[in-house]
């Protein structure tokens, strides 16, 4: 889905004049499972999302901050590059980019996870992001 979803911004020229994060993609598209491409949408409402990921899952992480952030990627490697220069890491690519460290990003995801975590999972990420926090504030 989300090489499709680069490669329908590369070819389809409404798109890219749209400009859409990943999660408001399924407002103008849907997703057909054979032949396994995105078509515009024709009718009906929808809402997209993008799956909670803990911040232990590094690379998941940060690619999902970049998915959240990012107009029109065209590929991963559009991902990675800011300012002409090829970053070797989402986690480097958020960063330049200035997306780390912001605690109302932590706030959201804690939200977002309570809608549908259990609360032993809701326990661990908070100890994960006390231990960020920690770390950003010292």
């Amino acid at each position: 889905m989300l090489t499709e979803f680069f490669n329908t911004n590369v070819t389809d020229s409404e798109s890219k004049k749209l400009r859409l994060f990943y999660r408001e993609f399924p407002r103008y598209y849907i997703w057909q499972v054979q032949p396994r491409i995105w078509t515009k949408r024709k009718r009906g409402l929808a809402i997209g999302r993008l799956c909670a990921v803990n911040p232990m899952e590094s690379e998941r992480y940060y690619l999902r901050i970049l998915l959240n952030n990012v107009r029109c990627p065209t590929s991963f490697e559009s991902l990675l590059m800011v300012d002409g220069v090829l970053s070797r890491s989402f986690q480097e690519a958020a960063h330049k980019r200035g997306l780390l460290h912001n605690e109302d990003d932590l706030e959201k995801a804690m939200e977002e996870a309570s809608i549908y975590r259990m609360p032993f999972d809701l326990r661990r990420l908070f100890a994960t992001f006390s231990t960020l926090l920690q770390a950003i504030k010292s």
